[in-house]
């Protein structure tokens, strides 16, 4: 009896050195993710009976955390905002090796395209222009809380007006229009601020700032102007100053001497240069509507200079016009006038 109970124990222990580890084993709770442009923090639960890592690859940037571990897991997936112009693929694999062997599990991203925002009740359309940012390429429509659209052009105080019906030199209310052309603001209002703010004491200090545009986008500067159409008149970046427009501005045309709408509009800018704009006279009282040019305003003042004419505050924008075919150039506006508005998304 006790030889039997010997070799039965010999044999039991024979048997268990010679058993193998169990296979590697590692699976997440999902195979896929779709995220918009904005990114996302996504958490994956793992099952794994070995130490495992993860690798990303493709060009959705995430942040796997934690990148590594033994058996099972929650790991924190973050996706971060897709600031290209084109929807992106990645994938996130997950590898676990013991027992002689490796398994791996592969989830997919896909990540979309900023391509409209939402915001104050409409949709607005933005690309990323060539310039590498992205901008509306809608004119804003935005009425704040407490402000009412005016078609009186001698309310220059109200600072916001009904576009400009161009074949008949006047304000319209149509609605269609208004979805086409936007409103028409003055800088102060554009920047967010009550009638009579700007003055000669702080003009200078606005530029970059969010006025009118949802959060993460901002007024464009003048650098920002520059750098899309080449050319703004009284500022560094006029021909006669030092450094001159910007040669390598996508809509800058260097024969013809002006940023061309043709090259804005094959961009997909969208612009027109038959919007028109309410211009303020050097007293700042009353209103005309001018109806084959458009300003997009900027966010930074013009310094003041006598010799170069500059009476009053101004504003730099972008003055489209039908010279030279259709141009587009920087130009000054005064503060009180009305004029278009495009976002420019803040930059990371």
């Amino acid at each position: 009896m006790k030889k039997i109970l010997f070799l039965a124990a010999v044999v039991s222990v024979v048997l268990a050195g010679c058993a193998k580890d169990p296979e590697a084993k590692v699976a997440a709770d999902r195979e896929t993710i779709e995220v918009s442009y904005a990114g996302e923090v996504v958490t994956v639960k793992l099952e794994a009976n070995y130490a495992w890592t993860a690798a990303v690859a493709g060009d959705v940037k995430v942040v796997v955390d934690p990148a590594q571990g033994t058996g099972n897991a929650e790991v924190t997936l973050k996706i971060e905002e897709n600031l290209g112009n084109s929807a992106l693929e990645g994938t996130v694999t997950f590898s676990a090796t013991g027992g002689g062997t490796t398994a791996s599990t592969v989830i997919a991203i896909k990540q979309g395209v900023l391509t409209e925002v939402d915001y104050g009740g409409y949709k607005y359309k933005v690309k990323m222009l060539a310039d590498g940012n992205f901008w509306f390429v809608e004119n804003l429509r935005f009425v704040p809380q407490g402000k009412e659209v005016s078609d009186d052009l001698s309310n220059l105080d109200n600072g916001i007006w009904y576009p400009v019906d161009h074949a008949k030199k006047a304000l319209t209310d149509n609605a269609d229009t208004i979805k086409v052309k936007g409103y028409l603001y003055s800088a102060e209002a554009a920047l967010g601020l009550a009638p009579h703010t700007v003055n000669d004491d702080n003009f200078t200090t606005y530029s970059g700032a969010k006025g009118l545009c949802p959060d993460g986008w901002h007024i464009p500067t003048l650098d920002e102007l520059a750098n899309l159409v080449g050319r703004v008149a009284q500022s560094k970046y006029d021909l006669k100053q030092t450094p001159g427009p910007v040669a390598s501005a996508p809509y800058w045309d260097a024969t013809a001497g002006v940023a061309l709408i043709s090259k804005a509009n094959a961009d997909g800018f969208n612009i027109d240069n038959k919007v028109g704009y309410i211009n303020a006279n050097a007293t700042a009282t009353q209103g005309t509507v001018l109806n084959v040019m458009n300003y997009i305003l900027s966010s930074t003042a013009v310094p003041k200079s006598t010799d170069a004419g500059v009476f009053n505050n101004q504003f730099y924008g972008i003055l489209v016009a039908s010279t030279s075919g259709g141009s587009c150039n920087g130009a000054c506006f005064n503060y009180r006038g009305g004029a278009s508005v495009r976002c420019i998304k803040d930059h990371k």
